[in-house]
């Protein structure tokens, strides 16, 4: 996963996620067994993308069956990497720029434009035709 999601990316969502929990944190219902929020750090928001791409190879019928204890469905490996609680409490926090910069001409994309940048250059650093193309 480290070649295609760096420190980069890792350090941009959680540089945007901890500031929009504390700019929406009111807004949230706070379940009893919701945890005490904590800043995310870099390595959780590693494992949380990890357990993203995980969910797409392991289908369930909702977020809260990967870390279901009922044998018949269980999948260890989501409790073992991070509870449940913990995801959630990202998963709500879960950001990528600060609203605060957006304008009236910012587009339709602004909330994920810094990731599609990211991509883009990602791809453009590993890929270079040789030949340019056109379709006609």
């Amino acid at each position: 996963m480290s070649s295609i999601i760096d420190d980069d990316l890792i350090l941009l969502l959680t540089e945007q996620s901890n500031p929009y929990h504390s700019q929406n944190a009111e807004k949230w219902k706070v379940l009893s067994k919701t945890l005490k929020w904590s800043c995310i750090t870099p390595e959780e928001m590693r494992k949380f993308l990890g357990l993203i791409i995980l969910m797409g190879q392991v289908r369930k019928e909702s977020v809260r069956d990967y870390w279901s204890t009922d044998p018949t469905i269980s999948t260890p490996i989501f409790s073992r990497t991070m509870s449940r609680n913990s995801f959630e409490s990202i998963w709500q926090a879960w950001h990528f720029s600060d609203n605060r910069q957006q304008t009236q001409d910012s587009g339709r994309l602004f909330k994920v434009w810094p990731v599609y940048e990211y991509f883009v250059q990602k791809f453009r650093s590993v890929y270079s035709p040789k030949q340019e193309l056109s379709l006609d």
